[in-house]
């Protein structure tokens, strides 16, 4: 179907945004576990890791956001529970960019816009985590006695981000 040698994707990465990259590697997905595709295992599995390489030098350096759920902190009352992690990409793992080390509270979105807009971040990227999974290093569900949950930013606080000038790129399989 394409390429998938390093100078033919670095080609495809000025050519593909970031949400064709996830909408393509989502329809790989969906016509392997269907058993709808007419190539081979071996070639969707080279074209998807191609994707993934493709969405990597695109994202390299760039946040992504997670909306998170924490019963500790949701223990300690009100809304302290609930609210948004961020993660720098660097490479193929992500590194904490904004992240709450105390888990009696989670960030809000009016915490982490002051720190991305003073490093001159306009555009966060956010998307789904399958449960018991990782993404780059995250997991989707952490601590089994107190879990964690991490997914898709909502509409709630993507509305925030939107209002204070940050774009939230949602997409379809994370990348």
């Amino acid at each position: 179907m394409f390429k998938t040698d390093d100078a033919s994707l670095e080609k495809l990465s000025f050519t593909f945004t970031e949400q064709d990259i996830a909408r393509f590697r989502r329809l790989l997905e969906l016509l392997k576990m269907n058993d709808l595709g007419a190539i081979s295992d071996e070639e969707s599995t080279r074209l998807a890791i191609g994707l993934d390489r493709i969405g990597g030098l695109k994202l390299n350096g760039k946040v992504y956001a997670f909306y998170v759920e924490d019963t500790y902190a949701s223990k300690q009352g009100g809304d302290s529970g609930e609210g948004v992690e961020l993660y720098m990409r660097r490479g193929n793992r992500l590194e904490e960019y904004q992240v709450n080390f105390d888990r009696n509270w989670v960030l809000k979105v009016d915490q982490v816009v002051p720190k991305l807009k003073e490093d001159g971040i306009s555009t966060i990227y956010t998307g789904n985590i399958p449960a018991k999974e990782y993404f780059l290093g995250i997991p989707a569900e952490s601590d089994p006695e107190d879990p964690m949950y991490r997914s898709t930013l909502n509409d709630h606080n993507i509305a925030k981000f939107e209002a204070s000038e940050i774009h939230v790129v949602k997409l379809e399989h994370l990348i």
